[in-house]
């Protein structure tokens, strides 16, 4: 396979490093508009053999010349660029781009805005014409909650409700940016919401829950917040209601902003000029920080160890009775990825390792479209997650009956 990964910053150059140490491709090139900054990113023995580039995915047909020859692309590229003070999708432009070069595709993220379906499923038709597959929102969440929906969906005869959690949990003496900060600040956004076959907005963090969750996350406080989930499950999958909560340190740190008005896009005069409080946050917050920055921060403390999980459960009817299905992932926490993959993040990691799972378990396999998690069939679902499972990735699974279990 001859694997190109576009936008090389923290996801995008572990997806790189950890393609060419599984052996999934046996080339590997990086393309980024900035590429010093790219390659402080891929600054590893395993990766002196990757080709950087520089590419605007703005420039389609720039792009698109580049990218001939290749099997696959990785847009690990943030859902939108800022022009001129309006944000522009960037999927799309890029899914014209490997359509022209006739490659296949996998992105990370959707931009959703105000829509209620993905932006990419707009192409479905012109990738199935062209004999191309794109798959979808495929990282950890999305991604592999998606997979685990359809997973825990299938279970059951009638599905009433479909619940997805992630947990983000770092421990150290300060708070570190895991992951890209426009994705970051985007989930403290309207969020996105199936209930009764219908979909509604509603204000981030404005429901929650409490939790448990087996050892070592415990019970947690989970909130509502923007989702891409909830942009594709039930065009899918047959369902009454969807629910998406997050929780852990990351998400408690976003509702303390949200709630002092620091996320805000309301201008407020600031001397004679009206600014935004999320613009302001958003110029001082620094970018995902290098693997060196990372591994810095581990070893003096300010990330001293954390855990991301992510379960999701179905509610409804099997045989006739009241059921439940449930999966529980574990990725192994950042002192462990500091050993299998030195300067990622327990964000960055799981993330990059989905996609290439993913990546193995499509090699040799013919399909078309534009799919995510949940359409995929289900031999590629199921090496996804024993691959990952070799990968130091806990996945339970659980079943019960309600009878059973008031019985019990």
């Amino acid at each position: 396979m001859k694997l190109a990964v576009v936008g090389c910053g923290a996801v995008g150059s572990a997806v790189a490093r950890l393609a060419v140490l599984k052996k999934v491709a046996e080339e590997v090139y990086c393309f980024d508009r900035d590429v010093e900054a790219a390659k402080k990113h891929l600054s590893f023995d395993e990766t002196r053999g990757i080709t950087v580039a520089e590419v605007d995915a703005l420039k389609v047909d720039e792009l698109s010349t580049q990218l001939k020859g290749f099997d696959f692309l990785v847009n690990a590229l943030p859902t939108f660029a800022r022009i001129g003070g309006r944000e522009v999708p960037l999927n799309p432009l890029v899914m014209s781009a490997v359509l022209k070069a006739g490659v296949n595709y996998v992105d990370l993220a959707c931009y959703g805005g105000k829509r209620t379906r993905a932006e990419q499923l707009s192409l479905t038709r012109s990738f199935q014409n062209a004999g191309l597959l794109a798959v979808i929102n495929f990282g950890a969440s999305p991604g592999l909650s998606n997979l685990l929906a359809r997973e825990v969906w299938e279970d059951l005869d009638l599905v009433d409700k479909v619940q997805i959690v992630s947990l983000e949990d770092q421990r150290g003496s300060s708070f570190v940016i895991p992951w890209s900060r426009e994705e970051m600040l985007l989930t403290a956004s309207p969020a996105l919401a199936y209930r009764n076959r219908r979909y509604a907005w509603i204000e981030p963090f404005e429901e929650s829950v409490v939790l448990d969750f087996p050892e070592p996350i415990g019970t947690v406080r989970c909130y509502t917040v923007l989702n891409d989930e909830s942009y594709t499950l039930p065009r899918f999958l047959r369902l009454k209601s969807l629910y998406y909560y997050a929780g852990g340190s990351d998400i408690e740190t976003l509702r303390a902003l949200y709630r002092l008005g620091i996320l805000s896009d309301n201008r407020v005069p600031v001397g004679k000029t009206m600014v935004s409080p999320r613009e302001v946050l958003y110029r001082i917050l620094p970018p995902a920080p290098t693997p060196s920055e990372v591994l810095k921060f581990c070893e003096e403390g300010d990330l001293e160890d954390a855990f991301f999980a992510i379960e999701v459960t179905g509610e409804g009817e099997a045989g006739g009775e009241p059921a439940i299905s449930k999966r529980f992932v574990l990725f192994p926490s950042q002192r462990r990825i500091n050993e299998l993959l030195p300067g990622s993040t327990y964000i960055t990691y799981p993330t990059a390792l989905c996609v290439v799972t993913l990546l193995q378990a499509l090699r040799g396999r013919r399909l078309r479209g534009v799919l995510p998690g949940e359409a995929l069939p289900r031999h590629v679902r199921r090496l996804v997650i024993e691959n990952l499972e070799r990968e130091h990735v806990i996945v339970n699974e659980e079943f019960k009956l309600k009878s059973l279990e008031e019985t019990d």
